[in-house]
């Protein structure tokens, strides 16, 4: 990877002891190195498949989609402007304006996905601010800061304007004499190609006004603050998704003849721009607080934030969801309010101990990012089987369907819906104390306790309105909306529940010889109910792993780091006595438990076994049930199935037995070492005059330095991709159907028959297909290798 960053600064004054100024610029050239060899590994997927795939697409649909490398190195850029004013305007009042300006840009990749499917992702950030600093008298002082940022980010499709979705579906079975054969050992789902469905219509764009006005009086021993936050938000999205067209190909067969489900929406004038959603909220912020100095060695702080939005606009009114579903789907944000009290301490009980904590509900700021997708102007969908298809072009059929069609929302917020927040408590102890002669040691222990109060929840509310069948383990079974043609509509509301539970601990000292050292632990047992890993309301729905998508339960957080040990070591000393060459070394052990994944059932879209979204390939994140013993009555196995391998498979990762719990089972340990070796220059003595004390800096990393020992050192290994390991493939079949036909026999369930049929909870078993025991821990190829960076820097 070939990097390069490069940065200047220049600041001084303009009036002296008046006006100041402050200008910086810094650029930074890299790129994202993405190896697929361990994914392909996983998936079955042998060397040559996408160059024979990108063949046969060719031929069969007159598009090229190019081809997927074994690795890649995607290019990450940034640029970064600051200018900033300093302004004393008396000895009681200052001022300062800052402009902020930043380009970056990065690209989206994916194992499963040719490279036209790939996108590149620009964003540019404008931020203005202004501050002032006034003491009226010894009492009172005032802040004012005015704030305006300008944000905008884009997802441009490197297979070009033009291109649709292609969506393939492989069996190896059905590979046989085609150019495919041999090149996979397992089916899949999802291979990519074209300009990826979401990328379609995609566009995003907001600006946010914010102010601050704050006073502090002292009085006593007291300090009495009190003020006013406001927040003028606004934004520009286009977002929808397959307006080019998904092209789905459910077998090889297909493929070569061209024929395809085309799933297409779009606003009626089959034009997306018409669809783009202008909206915004007012956010205001009143606030009180009181900082006591009880006694010398105490110090409390209470106080009080109510937070307010209020909201003109409002998404569309769909009277049919307000007859089916008992919906308005003009919900809005206006009014909801927010009371957040809190309470913090600060105690000296020793010369050289600190105990401090605090205890209050915070909430994380304004909801836009999923509150967005109710405002977004409703489109009309529709899906046909057509052949001899060209990802250029939209069947006309579906055109004029869409054209003579009726919008319906898919998006809404729930009447009852609370703006997210969270109880957090916390307690920090800070000691220093002596060794022997050695003086100076800091010891600190912390915990940190947060229990949702209100967090983001998805339901399906069509699901939920119809009748569901139950599964074999009790779960429930909701209806396939896709099979019988029902629009999804996602309800945007709340849960109470998930806990997180943080302590760390840390011992450092700095010596008087120039040596230095600190050690922390961090352990990590956190809770939570939804992942919220999408920016759609469906995608967050379907993308929670749990038995129940529209009840999800608390569960081990997949983004926790269960386990966290960082050492560090530094050394500095002046070896040629000439007091501006000093030389420093620094030393950075990390080591940190894996990934926390779960073992799931392996589904496709012909077979989602629990229900399914329309227009929605569902996720393999229906947690797995494992036999309570071998006669499990809920459980029977198709011939082949290998038993004993998964029963080892489950006893090594994860073990358990009927409904798995998620992200039980973790990925392999990791080990890290960096070192940075600094080394002072003197700069120019006859530019003191100009620049004052200047002087160089080269600075020599190395990341990953036990890699650059030995190739088979300081691996990095993620766990499975979402957190998820789909190891079974299975079938619900009617308990009547097996007893009558044999195990083999019986039909599969499929549509929306599991919910028609398994009424009961012995009225269907699982057939378990097949097992296939994939990887747990993947190496990055980006973190599982050296890199070493020499810089230099100059300061004056």
């Amino acid at each position: 990877v070939d990097e390069k960053e490069y940065g200047v600064t220049l600041g001084g004054p303009i009036i002296k002891d008046k006006l100041f100024f402050f200008v910086s610029k810094d650029k930074f050239e890299s790129a994202k190195a993405t190896s697929y060899v361990a994914a392909d590994a996983n998936l079955g997927i042998q060397p040559g498949f996408f160059d024979a795939l990108e063949s046969v697409i060719n031929s069969s649909l007159g598009y090229d989609p190019g081809t997927r490398p074994d690795t890649a190195n995607t290019p990450i850029t940034s640029d970064r402007e600051l200018v900033k004013l300093d302004w004393n305007i008396t000895d009681q009042q200052r001022a300062s304006f800052t402009y902020q300006k930043t380009e970056e840009g990065g690209t989206s990749t994916d194992a499963q996905s040719f490279v036209s499917s790939w996108y590149d992702t620009p964003v540019d950030l404008k931020a203005y601010t202004f501050q002032l600093f006034s003491d009226w008298n010894d009492k009172l002082s005032t802040t004012l800061r005015v704030n305006k940022k300008e944000f905008s980010r884009g997802q441009i499709c490197r297979a070009g304007p033009d291109v649709g979705a292609v969506d393939i579906t492989l069996d190896p079975a059905d590979l046989v004499g085609t150019p495919l054969e041999g090149l996979l050992t397992q089916p899949i789902d999802n291979v990519l190609a074209g300009c990826d469905r979401f990328r379609h219509s995609n566009e995003y764009s907001d600006e946010r006004t914010q102010v601050l006005a704050k006073a502090d009086y002292f009085v006593g021993d007291h300090v009495v603050s009190a003020g006013l936050e406001y927040e003028d938000f606004s934004l520009f999205n286009l977002f929808v998704s397959d307006s080019r067209g998904t092209f789905i190909f459910d077998n090889y067969d297909d493929l070569i003849n061209g024929t395809a489900t085309v799933n297409y929406q779009n606003d009626t004038s089959n034009n997306a721009n018409n669809a783009a959603a202008n909206w915004g909220f007012k956010k205001t912020v009143l606030f009180a607080q009181d900082s006591w100095q009880v006694t010398p060695n105490f110090e409390l702080g209470y106080g009080l934030r109510y937070a307010r939005f209020s909201q003109s606009d409002k998404p569309y009114f769909d009277q049919n969801l307000m007859d089916t579903y008992g919906i308005d789907s003009s919900a809005n944000l206006d009014g909801k309010t927010l009371l957040m009290p809190r309470v913090s301490f600060r105690w000296y009980p020793t010369d050289r101990g600190t105990l401090s904590g605090g205890f209050g509900l915070f909430t994380g700021g304004s909801p836009q990012v999923w509150v967005s997708n109710a405002f977004q102007l409703p489109v009309v969908r529709a899906s046909g089987v057509f052949t001899g298809v060209d990802p250029y072009t939209v069947p006309q059929a579906l055109q004029d369907s869409v054209a003579a069609g009726t919008p319906v929302p898919i998006d809404t917020i729930a009447k009852n819906f609370k703006i997210p927040a969270d109880w957090k408590a916390s307690l920090r102890w800070e000691q220093q104390f002596d060794i022997g002669s050695s003086e100076d040691y800091t010891f600190t222990a912390q915990y940190l306790f947060t229990k949702t109060k209100d967090g983001f929840r998805w339901r399906n509310i069509p699901q939920l309105q119809m009748t569901q069948g139950v599964a074999p383990d009790g779960r429930p079974i909701y209806a396939n909306l896709d099979a019988l043609g029902i629009d999804n509509v996602t309800e945007l509301s709340n849960y109470t529940g998930g806990q997180g539970n943080i302590i760390a601990l840390g011992l450092s000292k700095a010596y008087d010889n120039g040596l230095d050292f600190s050690l922390s632990y961090a352990y990590e047992d956190v809770e939570s109910v939804t992942e919220g890993t999408s920016s759609r309301g469906v995608s967050n729905w379907r993308s929670v792993t749990t038995s129940d998508r529209n009840n999800p339960g608390v569960k081990p957080s997949p983004f926790q780091i269960k386990n966290s040990i960082k050492f560090t070591l530094g050394y500095e000393k002046d070896f040629f006595g000439t007091g501006n060459t000093r030389t420093r070394f620094d030393l950075f052990f990390r080591r940190l438990s894996g990934d926390a994944y779960g073992n799931t059932f392996d589904v496709s879209s012909g077979n989602p076994l629990f229900g399914r979204a329309r227009f929605e390939s569902p996720y393999d994140n229906d947690t797995l049930y494992v036999p309570t013993s071998a006669s499990d009555p809920a459980v029977v196995f198709a011939t082949g199935f290998d038993q004993t391998a998964f029963s080892d498979y489950i006893k090594k990762h994860g073990g358990g037995k009927g409904i798995l719990t998620p992200y039980k089972a973790f990925s392999s340990w990791r080990n890290v070492v960096d070192i940075r070796i600094q080394q002072e220059i003197p700069g120019f003595k006859f530019l003191g005059n100009s620049l004052g004390d200047n002087n160089f800096r080269i600075v020599l990393d190395i990341q990953n330095f036990l890699n650059l020992l030995n190739s088979s050192w300081g691996t990095w290994a993620n766990g499975p991709s979402f957190d998820t390991n789909n190891i079974i493939r299975a079938d619900l079949v009617s308990a009547a159907d097996v007893a009558a036909n044999g195990v083999d026999a019986a039909t599969a369930l499929l549509g929306d028959d599991p919910r028609t049929t398994c009424t009961t909870q012995t009225a269907c078993v699982y057939r378990f297909n097949s097992f296939t025991s994939r990887s747990t821990s993947f190496d990055s190829a980006f973190n599982s290798v050296y890199q070493i960076r020499l810089g230099v820097r100059f300061d004056f």
